[in-house]
């Protein structure tokens, strides 16, 4: 179904850079209400002035945009962001799950730790701020005045082209985003006759902090050079489905064409990737070519 942003209430996690600040001046330009959040404070409190100083109506207080700083992997955090929310806006009615973080490394030398920070930020920060949302998500679609207007809920999930397909030296992450696949095409079927849709979005390489702050980086793949996309576009591309109601999106032209060859031959595709795994260096007896005597 089709979504109507402007005066909506909404939450998006991982506001201070990337896709996320870039959500932000879309929504904004929708005349939406937005609870921003990520740990850096400063940067919402940066955020909200920009916003203020090109749309008015955030200044005048006719629209509202507020900032809720903290680790969304906090329990304690995740309730008082939607708390907060219901406080401020009396509801809410999307929720983008955009927070993550990423690492690259062989699978062999991925810490268990690096493992678990990932699931814990990618897959069950958005797990649980979704169930502490749902019943207010569900509350929303009994307004009638509110979706007469087309205001409808729905929950956005930010997962990645590597969460459709695995990549060498991303086993870790893409573990993560692969759980926000499946949670989301579960989420939807489950939510369907409740009125509130999913949009699950998978991105490709795009020009963010991403690799400034990669959880771990010891190696990584030689994939052939390819341009990034901005986070504009990314952020444009969500809005657009947002409103006309699409399931899933791979804002990334390359990674489009990734997801349908593996769709049509999965054995191609690893092929392909087993190509772009560095070989390991051989031990010295094996470099030497001296022979015994």
């Amino acid at each position: 179904m089709r979504h109507r942003i402007t005066d909506s209430r909404i939450i998006l996690t991982g506001a201070s850079s990337g896709i996320g600040e870039a959500l932000v001046f879309q929504l904004a330009q929708e005349g939406a209400d937005i609870l921003i959040t990520a740990r850096r404070g400063e940067r919402l409190d940066d955020i909200i002035q920009k916003i203020q100083r090109q749309f008015p109506d955030y200044a005048t207080g006719k629209r509202k945009i507020i900032s809720f700083a903290g680790d969304i992997t906090s329990e304690d955090v995740r309730k008082k962001i939607v708390a907060t929310a219901v406080n401020e806006f009396g509801g809410i009615d999307i929720l983008i799950n955009n927070s993550g973080a990423g690492a690259i490394a062989l699978f062999e030398t991925t810490t268990i730790e690096t493992a678990r920070n990932l699931m814990e930020l990618n897959y069950f920060a958005v797990f649980e701020l979704t169930k502490h949302a749902l019943p207010y998500l569900k509350e929303a679609v009994k307004s009638t005045e509110r979706t007469t207007r087309g205001i409808r809920p729905i929950i956005v999930n930010l997962s990645s082209i590597v969460g459709l397909r695995g990549v060498p030296y991303y086993s870790a992450y893409g573990a993560a985003k692969f759980a926000i696949n499946g949670f989301s095409e579960s989420l939807r079927a489950e939510l369907y006759k409740d009125g509130i849709d999913v949009l699950v979005v998978c991105p490709g390489t795009t020009k963010t902090e991403f690799f400034d702050v990669l959880h771990q980086s010891d190696s990584a793949p030689d994939f052939p050079a390819h341009h990034a996309v901005t986070p504009e576009y990314v952020a444009c591309r969500i809005v657009k489905a947002i409103k006309s109601g699409e399931a899933r999106i791979i804002p990334y032209f390359l990674a489009v064409v990734l997801d349908g060859i593996n769709r049509m031959s999965p054995q191609f595709t690893n092929w392909i990737m087993r190509r772009y795994v560095s070989p390991q260096k051989n031990n010295d007896c094996e470099n030497n070519n001296t022979s015994g005597g």
